[in-house]
């Protein structure tokens, strides 16, 4: 096995392995790309969505150098298992929270004066902000991992939808 996965939980002085997704580096133009997709009609299995979207020149071996094509997939494969039953609600969770982040990058979302004053002069305050939703998307996940549909009488008829168009 690669170097890179021989201590995934760290032992002092060595690296330690991101635990949980929110802890990856992503690759927000192939998240964009995958919401284009998405939105022309394709499905997909949000688990490989999130593996294929993380940036994973950004690992590197302990003695510092890239990972080769074998270690990224045996990194890959590392993380595919790990998260094997994290529940597709909050994988889109944490895809939309990064293409958000890409579509604010890009100017498509404005902050307000206000809003960028804040993560500018109190970063500590923006941080808990961040913490807030990323702890949201967590409960997000386990409350849709606990449904149980019995009857499938909770579902809304679509003559009952009435939400507007968030595509736009």
């Amino acid at each position: 096995m690669n170097r890179a996965l021989d201590n995934p939980v760290g032992l002092p002085g060595e690296p330690v392995l991101p635990e949980t997704p929110h802890e990856l580096p992503f690759d927000r133009g192939v998240v964009d790309a995958l919401v284009d997709r998405i939105r022309g009609g394709e499905r997909v299995d949000l688990l490989e969505a999130v593996l294929d979207a993380i940036d994973w020149s950004a690992f590197v071996t302990a003695e510092g150098e890239p990972l080769d094509e074998a270690g990224r997939e045996d990194l890959r494969s590392y993380y595919g298992q790990k998260w094997v039953d994290i529940g597709p609600l909050f994988l889109a969770e944490l895809l939309s929270t990064e293409f958000m982040t890409e579509q604010r990058a890009r100017g498509d979302v404005l902050f307000s004066d206000r809003l960028l004053q804040l993560g500018r002069n109190e970063p500590d305050l923006w941080h808990e902000i961040r913490q807030f939703f990323r702890r949201k998307e967590m409960v997000t996940a386990l409350l849709a991992a606990a449904h149980d549909p019995r009857d499938g009488s909770s579902a809304a008829s679509p003559e009952d939808d009435d939400e507007e168009d968030l595509w736009e």
